[in-house]
C-alpha cells in the first residue's frame, strides 16, 4: 500500500489585487508518495518554484489545502510547521544559501543546533555526512573557498542533517558546470535509492527524464 507524503488539494497562490492580480499557482491538485523521485518541470515563470514553496511550507496558499504526511498544514501552529520543516523536509536551493562566516562543518550543524542536539553528536554526524559526500577534507573551509559544486554538496549535507524523509531540490544544478551538476544529480539518485522521497524543481528536460515521474507546469497550472 502506498503512502501519500505530500498532497495538494485545489491549491492557488495569487499575488496582487484588482487589475494587478496574478495567479502564480492555479488550482493544482497532486499527490507525491513515499519513496518517489518526482520532477516538477516548467519554463521560468511557470509557477514551479512558487509551487515548491507551498509544498515546503515556506509560504501559504491563497486557497486550497496542503497536507504533509496526511496532516493539514493550515491546522498546524507556527511551531508545528517549523518542526516539519526541520524534521520532515530537507531543502536544497539553486543559490546554496550557505552562511559565509561559518565553516563547512558549522553550516551543516545549523539544523542540528535548532534541534538542540549535543555538540559532540552533531559534529560527529555533520562530519560523517560530509565525508560521505567526499568533503571530509574541507570541514574547516569557508564557502568562499569552495567551488560551486562543492558548495552545493555542503548544501545537500545540511539538508540531510536531521535525516528528513523528503528532499526538496529547487534547480540544484542551475548554477553549476556540467560535471558538477552531474555529480549533484547522482547524489540525489543515491539518496532516492536509500529510500528518500525527492522532489526536483527543474527547467531541464534531460534531468526530468531521469526521474520516475514528471509533473509539467505552464502558466501556474499542471498540464
Amino acid at each position: 500500500m502506498t503512502e501519500a507524503l505530500i498532497e495538494l488539494v485545489h491549491v492557488w497562490k495569487i499575488f496582487g489585487e484588482g487589475e494587478a492580480e496574478a495567479a502564480a499557482v492555479r488550482d493544482v491538485s497532486l499527490v507525491i508518495e513515499k519513496g518517489e523521485f518526482v520532477a516538477i518541470m516548467g519554463a521560468s515563470g511557470s509557477g514551479k518554484s512558487t509551487l515548491m514553496n507551498q509544498i515546503g511550507i515556506l509560504d501559504t496558499p491563497t486557497k486550497g489545502d496542503v497536507f504533509i504526511k496526511r496532516h493539514k498544514v493550515s491546522d498546524m501552529s507556527e511551531n508545528e510547521r517549523a518542526r516539519v520543516r526541520r524534521e520532515v523536509l530537507g531543502f536544497v536551493f539553486q543559490q546554496f544559501n550557505l552562511i559565509p562566516t561559518f565553516t563547512v562543518l558549522e553550516n551543516v550543524e545549523v539544523p542540528m543546533v535548532l534541534q538542540e542536539m549535543e555538540v559532540d553528536e552533531r559534529r560527529e554526524r555533520a562530519g560523517s555526512i560530509l565525508d560521505s559526500l567526499e568533503l571530509g577534507h574541507r570541514l574547516n573551509y569557508y564557502p568562499s573557498q569552495l567551488s560551486g559544486g562543492q558548495q552545493q554538496r555542503v548544501a545537500i549535507a545540511r539538508a540531510l542533517a536531521n535525516d528528513p524523509e523528503i528532499i526538496l531540490a529547487d534547480e540544484p544544478t542551475g548554477n553549476l558546470d556540467t560535471k558538477s551538476g552531474a555529480m549533484v544529480f547522482d547524489i540525489l539518485i543515491d539518496l532516492h535509492d536509500q529510500g528518500k522521497t525527492i522532489v526536483l524543481i527543474t527547467h531541464d528536460p534531460n534531468l526530468a527524464g531521469k526521474t520516475e515521474r514528471t509533473i509539467r507546469m505552464q502558466d501556474g497550472e499542471v498540464v
